[in-house]
């Protein structure tokens, strides 16, 4: 009674306070339905409101009336349901069992209906129908009842048992599905009670029961299904997938929504907050510890859905807040269908979002923008024209943005207008533009793959690899195809300057990779319709949450991904999910430890809401033919269930012929009186595309609503007329693949014939079945299908039939009457409100029509008319036509603002601004502003901006006064808004120079920015340079003093050119060296020497005078630039120089005097010069090096030939040679020369200079460039941080400045000023100029020389070296990169070819010995020598057009073998040259391999050159390869056998001879020693042939060989005629002829034992002994006729008498030791290096070889004993070992003991091999003696030997300072031995 007595005095108001006690802690959960709402608003009494309200209270604390009977059981059911009075109206209640949150069963009182008596009882026959699908256990428990006290209380159970609700499910528990068709509750969706929702009793249910007058209902949070529940509670990341209409998007809205509830509850203190679960507690304390702030975020593509969910989500927020919300957070109007409106109170960027604003709800196109204006630099600022529609930044201009965005965004239907049409024919002809589009925005751009890829795209190859993965359907030709059409798409993007959003993701993508988010972390995601997303837009979120755990929620389902540019699998984002989200975290988490990463859980949702068990079974039957086909393509779901039954879908079969749109609304258009005439705003038509609808809307016009597939994705209607589907199918045949699918399921007989499924040709079906799942889906209750022609519909028909899944009626009126339904205003006027934010504008219009709603009508057509402008392409008038349009409509129905930005998109911006100023308010004022700025209004939006935007406009305020020329405004806007630095800016702009001072000085006592000092100081430059201008020097030097520094004066003024005003201020302030320079750039170098004396610069002073006497010495009037000339005070100028330099350093003092000594000295004092020169080197002096050696040079040249001194040796030490032929005052070709490269070396180093000018590093290229600017009198400056060339000598223009363009030449300045680019182009042509001057000159000096020789029958080695010099000196012209000029080459040619002409003669004379001379063979071995002659031979070849003839080759086979190896160019023309001349050919290719071999080098002289010595492949000739001595045999035989006289160019018998003797030595290396004659020993060393040890049978080829030379002098006339024909002079050469074919018998002789007969006739021949040189025939006479083989001494003096001595060459270890003193023994084994062997063989004097010629006679048998001892390591070579003692005894005549002691390391070794050579002969003798025999080795030399070992043990110890004693200890050792 107690219990009573309060709720009866209880107050309304309390039931309405969301705090209120009463709701708190009550016993039962009471659930309110939908219909007890509706039931309730009707209640015209409030006290009767009040008394259910109360009566729901009492009975939710388990008050139950006492003396009323509520119970009654139903008739079928045992279900109890309970009937509660209040007044006449009876609350009808019954008991269900519902999960609890956190998984507990309990007892609730569920409220069904608020009704009269007489309406209950068809309620409870419709609730009894209900319960009779019940279970017995689950009524049972309903009807439990449990009681404490009078209170009835709710049983609870825990979640252990199972509690199975309906009858069928606990009979098929085990099964996903049932085959049969259960259903509980047969009526329409829209009035069924199972489908209907729950709302549990709350303060906020109070308050939306009792606040129906304000027309607005708001959405609650209603009861959901046990599986929705446990994926609401679930706290961990997940995937939730369900088919449509099974509550996905209510179950993330709910998850949301108990999220902020928690949230809420927790930080509204948790003792007030009635929670029963401790687990609530836990999650609610969670959020709180988790967050300040909880931040969740729901993101969808579709904004019709977005629109849904964030206006359910207001709604359901103000019902947990007690309905306060609602005033702070309005709800949005209906018609704010834009994105941009929906979201016009959500900034774009993720950076510090106001709290109120979350949970945020919004599509992906917002997400997307919030990035891009969150992390770095916008998208869209690298688009010129979205900073044209925006003066702002991007960024900052959301309005302007979105316009750009909708204009400029490619997506499927511009791909398809503006793209697809624009592609080749043959690539587009075979391919679909929708899966074009997919693949481009789904794999190319947006795939899991291009992720990895560098630039986000994949590329060519690893796109076309896809075709490969299993889920493809693509094959590789296709993909090639799809490829070459997105690079063509992409390059026509650019080129519109249009983007697509993938674009935009992957340039996200780039930058959250290089830069760090600054935005705010979200806590939890959800995202709905995932399907319609790519992959990289999916991975764009884990930027954005770091709660990968339990904060991702993805929705979707991959049978509708149906959106164009998306090929969606769950699959991919799994993987994604996986490998990017999870993986990432727990690596971060981990710092890096590889670990699981947690992963998430997968729900589906099986129940449908929205429609009845027939549609659902039809739409089953689809998604069983994707699995089948497409496994990969679509999830595998449990199958969806209804409880509500439905008639199955209606297959209309019109009459044959008819065309059932027509029939119906050709009916339709004839009504019946009294018959509805229209479909209704909840029926629509299907149809495939736009061409179908614009077909259809023939028949239909206005009386219904025409939808693609495609547009009705997340739109749901009452009645769906699904037409023509299959008829307009892109797959038409293929369909009948369905019919394989049947047979399988044994739906038909297996004998029917059907296709067989193949992906590439079926690949298309996968599209078509997802949009006829869609399309099926789309309806509640009804779904009609009609098809045109049967043809390709019918697999599918039959497949349904089969299935039993349709209806098939026939179409007649009654059917057609069955149809209509018709619609309120209201209905469609809601539904044009959905069309709207489908952006399917047309349709909309059509509704709001029929609403007739003008304002909606309007809209639609204005939003309509705004896309087809953004459709179309560039700014046209068109496009401007349709915008206008737009805008006059939006302004007419009161959308000021959406008309200001189409009048905005117009380029229309001062109609815009005035609309933005006038008509939306103060948050448009800004934008007004812009508007003006854009139409050029700047006074306008100048004042916009001071007077209506606050301080923080100021600055663009004065920015627009600027623009408008306002300059006195800006400048006071800019100083009322403290931009001190732009108000200056401005006083300058404007000539307000005045007022700018008055500025100045107000600001003059205030602090000021610290970047006002840098605007003031820019500020006095400006106006001091307008007063400049304008010639007030006055006024101007008024404002220079004002400068901060002196440093500024300096540098403004040197900018004006006001170098006097400046000169003058320095001189002034004792500031002598800036002044100096100042007199330096004006070219007054003596003035700027004086004022850097008085600045104590005595070096510059004195460097600076030295140079003006340099240039005016050399730049007088028509002077060429040399010789120095004399010039009045040049003395006097020396002198003041010197004055100068007195005063720096000793050192630099006598640098300056000797320049000036040189300056003034005359050339014709050689030993002066060379001294100077010598001075220069030291000082490094480049101008005194490059003056004395060009005035030696000259003195050479004007000197007569006949003056040179001739030196008959070769010139090692050129250098030092020159030095002391100069300071004897004599001159020679050589110091010609050298004097020549020195001077030329220099000027190549100035060219060098000149070429790399800008960048020369090094210390010597500055030398050389300064030079060479003070040799031309030009000045470098430096200028604000460039460098500025001067010419100082203007008075009169030198010669090289005059060739410049006349810009230079007729300047009046001084100095000249002249590009550094022009003064490089006249100094190289200068200084080549002078070098090829001066080569020619020394040519024609060395080519006189070269004359002057032949003329005085001078020795072949002056001629020779003459040749060598011209040749060296003219080559490195003709060669030198710097002179390329073709009469030069021309004129240098001329000298070449005088020493290749010539040389050949020199070399290779008809006296064979003139050129056996020590100087010759070392000019031989040189460099240059080797090139001429390699030159000589190639013009040689040159030179023959038909091929080398016998003269030819005689002396190019005679170069080849005369000099060192020749590179293979020249030997690959020689063989060419030889085609036809075999046996020549083959020879020189032996030679050439057989010469390639690397050289040994001998130990201990690696100084000097090497031998080659025997190896692998020369030693033993064998294999298949010839060897060379056959090749050189066959070639000799070859020419031997020629018909010479009738050839014309026959060999000559020099060349002949000369070869013979080669091939004789060739032949002679078989055994281990040879004899030969100097000359041909000479030759062989000179080239460094290697040995040949030939096993081969010679007998014949000497034969051959004695054959030739016994011919050659018995046939004596044709030898002469043979003379005669090679134009060699007879007399002259017949003796020659004659002994050197006798010296060939002797080695036939000597070294085969061969012809000694012949020898011995031709001694009888008078005519041959005739011709010998007398003492050559006694010898050899006397040697023959005592044929004392053994004694040698007779044939040596033979030889030795001819000047050509014999030497022995051994060649093995075990060879004869033989001993003559006027003969050679040549030791090869001993690896003599060839310098020892050409000291022996061409000592320096007689007396040296004499003793070593005694020398050799008193040791030999010493030597020999050692030459036969078994130690092959104790071998002693007698020339080796003089050679030895002649460098030890060269230490006795150096007197200098520098030298001495930088040579001691040298002499060290040759000490250490003399002792080696003495101790090897010791014991050699020791051995020879018998046992016991004393030692015969003479004691004074084991005496010496002992004191050499001393000797050698200080000198290992490093003690040099015994040199001077030891240097005599030394003499007499040497005098000793010898």
């Amino acid at each position: 009674m107690e219990m009573e007595k309060l709720f009866l005095e209880a107050k309304l108001d309390d039931l309405l306070k969301a705090d209120s006690n009463l709701f708190q802690n009550t016993r039962w959960k009471v659930l309110c339905s939908d219909d007890f709402r509706k039931s309730f608003w009707k209640l015209e009494s409030p006290l009767t409101q009040k008394l259910v309200l109360i009566l729901l209270l009492k009975l939710s604390n388990g008050w139950r009336p006492k003396r009323r009977k509520v119970d009654s059981k139903c008739e079928t059911s045992s279900m109890v349901l309970k009937k509660f009075k209040v007044e006449d109206l009876y609350i009808v209640c019954s008991i269900d069992v519902v999960k609890e949150q956190w998984q507990s069963y309990t007892q609730v009182l569920k409220a069904w209906d608020l009704l009269p008596l007489l309406d209950i009882e068809r309620l409870v026959q419709r609730l009894d129908g209900i319960f009779e699908m019940y279970t017995d256990d689950f009524i049972s428990l309903c009807n439990e009842k449990y009681l404490e006290g009078d209170l009835e209380v709710p049983g609870t159970w825990t979640n252990s048992i199972d509690i199975i609700r309906y009858k069928q499910l606990a009979h098929d528990i085990s099964e996903s599905a049932s085959d049969g068709r259960f259903y509980v509750e047969n009526t329409k969706v829209s009035d069924s009670l199972l489908l209907m929702k729950f709302y549990a009793l709350s303060s906020g249910l109070v308050n939306n029961l009792l606040s129906s007058q304000d027309g607005r209902q708001l959405d609650l949070p209603f009861e959901v299904t046990d599986q929705e529940l446990d994926v609401i509670l679930f706290q961990g990341s997940s995937f939730i997938l369900g088919r449509s209409g099974t509550g996905k998007t209510t179950v993330l809205s709910m998850k949301m929504f108990q999220k902020e509830q928690l949230y809420l509850f927790a930080t509204q203190g948790l003792g007030q907050v009635n929670m029963k679960n401790s687990n609530q507690l836990y999650q609610a304390s969670r959020l709180v510890d988790q967050a300040t702030v909880l931040r969740q975020l729901f993101v969808t593509v579709n904004p019709l859905l977005c629109h849904a969910v964030k206006n359910h989500i207001l709604q359901l927020k103000r019902f947990a807040s007690g309905g306060n919300y609602i005033r702070e957070s309005a709800l949005q109007n209906v018609d704010d269908i834009d994105s941009a409106a929906q979201f016009k109170d959500i900034p774009d960027s993720f950076i510090d979002i106001l709290p109120k604003e979350y949970p945020l709800v919004i599509t992906l196109q917002k997400f997307l923008i919030m990035l891009d204006g969150t992390i770095g630099s916008s998208f869209f600022e690298k688009f010129s024209d979205a900073r044209e529609l925006s003066n702002w930044e991007v960024g900052k201009a959301p309005i302007f943005l979105r316009n750009f965005i909708r204009t400029r965004e490619v997506n499927y239907e511009k791909f398809c207008s503006s793209y697809w049409p624009h592609f080749n024919d043959k690539l587009t002809k075979k391919l679909d533009s929708s899966r074009v589009f997919t693949e481009i925005m789904s794999h190319i751009k947006g795939g899991f793959r291009s992720g990895v890829s560098c630039d986000g795209r994949l590329n060519e190859k690893d796109y076309i690899n896809l075709s490969e993965c299993r889920f493809s359907t693509l094959s590789r030709d296709e993909r090639q195809i799809i490829y070459e059409i997105f690079k063509c798409y992409e390059k026509r993007k650019g080129q519109n300057s249009e983007f697509d959003m993938a674009d935009l993701v992957i340039d996200l993508h780039r930058r959250f990779q290089n830069e760090r988010y600054e935005g705010d972390i979200m806590d939890f995601v959800y995202i709905d319709e995932v399907q319609d997303l790519t992959m990289r837009q999916i991975a764009l979120f884990k930027y954005v949450c770091k709660n990968v755990s339990e904060g991702f929620v993805f929705c979707g389902d991959t049978a509708q991904t149906i959106a164009r540019g998306i090929d969606f699998r769950f699959e991919d984002i799994r993987s994604l999910f996986y490998s990017q989200f999870a993986l990432d975290s727990k690596c971060k988490a981990n710092d890096g430890k590889k670990g699981k990463a947690q992963l998430y859980n997968n729900f589906q949702l099986s129940q449908n809401f929205r429609t009845h068990d027939g549609v659902l079974r039809l739409a089953q039957s689809v998604i069983d033919l994707l699995h089948h086909f497409f496994p990969s393509f679509v999830d595998v779901l449990c199958a969806e269930n209804s409880l509500i039954y439905g008639e199955a879908p209606i297959l209309l079969e019109p009459e044959e012929g008819d065309n059932a749109i027509a029939t119906i609304f050709e009916f339709l258009s004839k009504p019946e009186e009294g018959d509805v005439v229209e479909f209704g705003a909840e029926q629509v038509i299907l149809v495939r595309d736009d061409h179908a609808r614009n077909e259809i809307l023939k028949h239909v016009g206005k009386q219904a609503l025409v939808l693609t597939v495609l547009e009705c994705k997340g739109l749901e209607f009452q009645d769906v007329l699904l037409y023509n589907f299959f008829g307009s199918s892109p797959s038409k045949s293929q369909w009948r693949v369905v019919y394989e699918y049947m047979k399988e399921q044994g739906l038909l007989d297996s004998s029917w014939q059907s296709p067989s499924f193949k992906h590439e040709i079926h690949n298309v079906l996968c599209s078509e079945l997802k949009q006829l799942y869609v399309a099926i889906t789309r309806t509640r209750q009804r779904l009609w299908i009609c098809e045109n022609e049967e043809e390709y519909s019918k697999p599918m028909f039959d497949y349904w039939k089969k299935m039993s899944l349709v209806q098939v009626k026939k179409l007649d009126d009654s059917l057609v009457r069955s149809m209509q339904v018709a619609s309120s205003l209201g209905e469609w006027k809601s539904r044009g409100y959905e069309l709207l934010r489908q952006r399917n504008y047309v349709m909309a219009m059509r509704c709001f029509e029929r609403a007739h709603d003008t304002y909606g009508k309007k809209l639609a057509e204005a939003l309509g008319l705004r896309e087809d402008a953004d459709c179309l392409q560039g700014f046209n008038p068109e496009r401007a036509s349709a915008w206008r349009q737009a805008a006059a409509i939006f302004y007419y129905i009161g959308k000021v603002e959406e008309a200001a930005d189409c009048f905005y998109m117009s380029k229309e911006y001062e109609q815009a601004g005035q609309i933005y100023l006038e008509k939306c308010g103060e948050s448009a004022v800004k934008r007004a502003a812009e508007c003006f700025v854009l139409a050029g209004r700047f006074e306008k939006a100048g004042q916009i901006y001071l007077e209506k935007c606050g301080e923080s406009y100021v600055e663009k305020a004065a920015e627009c006064f600027f623009q408008a020329g306002s300059y006195k405004t800006a400048a006071e806007a800019y100083a009322k808004g403290n931009y001190f630095s732009k108000c200056l800016s401005v006083c300058t702009k404007g000539k307000l120079f005045e007022t700018g001072m008055q500025f100045l000085k107000y600001w003059k006592g205030h602090e000021l920015s610290e970047g006002i000092e840098e605007s003031k100081q820019k500020f006095l430059k400006s106006a001091a340079r307008h007063y400049h201008k304008i010639n007030d020097k006055s006024t101007m030097m008024n404002y220079v003093r004002a400068f901060d520094s002196m440093s500024s004066i300096r540098t403004f003024l040197q900018s004006l050119d006001c170098l006097g005003e400046l000169l003058c201020l320095e001189e002034e302030f004792g500031n002598f060296l800036e002044a100096a320079s100042i007199a330096k750039y004006r070219g007054e170098i003596l003035l700027a020497a004086d004022l850097l004396g008085k600045g104590s610069h005595f070096e510059e002073a004195a460097t600076l005078v030295l140079l003006y006497v340099f240039v005016n010495s050399l730049w007088f009037a028509g002077s060429t630039g040399w010789p120095l000339q004399q010039f009045a005070e040049k003395e006097k100028l020396l002198k003041k120089a010197k004055s100068f330099a007195m005063k720096v350093s000793n050192q630099f003092n006598g640098l300056v005097c000797l320049e000036s000594d040189i300056l003034v000295t005359k050339p014709s004092n050689i030993r002066l010069m060379e001294r100077y020169l010598s001075a220069s080197r030291r000082h490094e002096s480049t101008r005194g090096e490059v003056l004395t050696a060009r005035m030696i040079l000259d003195y050479h040249l004007v000197n007569n030939s006949k003056n040179y001194v001739w030196i008959d040796e070769l010139v090692l030490d050129v250098e030092s040679f020159s030095k002391e032929q100069i300071s004897n005052n004599r001159i020679s070709t050589d110091t010609l020369v050298y004097f020549w490269n020195f001077w030329k070396e220099r000027i190549m180093k100035i060219l060098e200079y000149l070429d790399h000018a800008k960048m020369q590093e090094t210390s010597d290229h500055r030398r050389y460039g300064e030079f060479c600017l003070n040799y031309f009198g030009v000045w470098r400056q430096f200028k604000n941080a460039k460098t500025v060339y001067l010419v100082l000598n203007s008075d009169d223009e030198p010669k090289w400045l005059r060739k410049l363009s006349g810009e230079y030449v007729c300047s009046n300045q001084k100095p000249i000023p002249i590009p550094f680019h022009q003064f490089v182009a006249a100094a190289r042509s200068y200084w080549c100029s002078e070098l090829l001057s001066v080569g020619l000159q020394v040519l024609r000096k060395l080519e006189e020389s070269y004359n002057f020789s032949c003329k005085n029958s001078y020795s072949t080695f002056y001629e020779s070296r003459s040749l060598t010099y011209i040749y060296e000196v003219a080559i490195s012209l003709v060669k030198s990169r710097f002179l390329n000029i073709q009469h030069a080459n021309k004129d240098l040619m001329k000298f070449v070819r005088l020493a290749k002409r010539n040389y050949f003669r020199c070399i290779f004379p008809l006296d064979w010995r003139d050129s056996l001379t020590a100087n010759m063979i070392s000019l031989r071995r040189t460099e240059t020598s080797r090139n001429l002659l390699q030159e000589v031979i190639f013009e040689k070849i040159m030179s023959n057009d038909d091929g080398l003839s016998y003269v030819g080759i005689g002396m190019v086979a005679l170069m080849i073998l005369g000099s060192h190896q020749l590179n293979n160019k020249v030997y690959g023309k020689i063989l060419e040259e030889l085609e036809g001349k075999n046996a020549w050919k083959n020879f020189i290719a032996s030679l050439q391999r057989d010469r390639a071999y690397s050289p040994v080098y001998v130990t201990g002289h690696s100084r000097s050159e090497s031998i080659t010595r025997p190896h692998a492949g020369s030693i033993e000739e064998t294999g298949n390869e010839e060897p060379i001595v056959f090749k050189f045999h066959e070639a000799l035989k070859d020419t031997y056998s020629a018909d010479w006289m009738s050839i014309s160019d026959y060999m000559s018998p020099v060349c002949f001879l000369y070869l013979l003797e080669r091939y004789l030595v060739m032949l002679s290396h078989f055994k281990g020693f040879f004899f030969t004659t100097k000359t041909t020993f000479v030759e062989w060393l000179i080239v460094d042939m290697p040995f040949h040890k030939s096993i081969i049978d010679m007998e014949d080829l000497l034969i051959v060989v004695s054959d030739m030379v016994q011919n050659f002098l018995y046939n004596w006339g044709e030898t002469i005629h043979w003379i005669e024909k090679s134009h060699i002079n007879v007399n002259e050469y017949r003796s020659l002829l004659v002994l050197r074919l006798v010296v060939i018998i002797c080695m036939l002789h000597l070294n085969f034992g061969k012809r000694l007969d012949l020898l011995s006739d031709l001694l009888e021949e008078k005519h041959i002994t005739e011709l010998l040189p007398l003492n050559f025939y006694d010898a050899l006479r006397s040697w023959v006729k005592g044929n004392c083989q053994n004694n040698l001494y007779v044939l040596a003096q033979a030889f030795q008498n001819i000047r050509n001595p014999l030497i022995i060459v051994g060649m093995e270890e075990n060879r004869p030791i033989f001993a003559c003193s006027d003969g050679f023994f040549i030791d090869m084994e001993a690896n003599p290096c060839k310098e020892d062997i050409f000291r022996v063989l061409f000592p320096k004097s007689e007396s040296p070889r004499g003793s070593t010629r005694i020398c050799a006679a008193k040791f030999s048998e010493v030597l020999t004993a050692s030459k036969n001892s078994n130690d092959c390591n104790m071998q002693v070579n007698l020339v080796q070992f003089w050679e030895i003692v002649e460098a030890l005894q060269a230490v006795d005549d150096i007197k200098d003991q520098s030298t001495v002691m930088s040579n001691a390391s040298i002499m060290k070794v040759y000490l250490g091999k003399c002792i080696f050579h003495l101790i090897a002969a010791r014991k050699g003798c020791l051995q020879t003696k018998p046992a016991g025999n004393e030692e015969s080795f003479p004691e004074e030399v084991i005496d010496l030997l002992h004191k050499m070992k001393q000797q050698q043990s200080y000198w290992n110890q490093g003690q040099f300072h015994t040199l001077q004693q030891d240097e005599n200890l030394m003499s007499e050792e040497c005098s000793l031995l010898r």
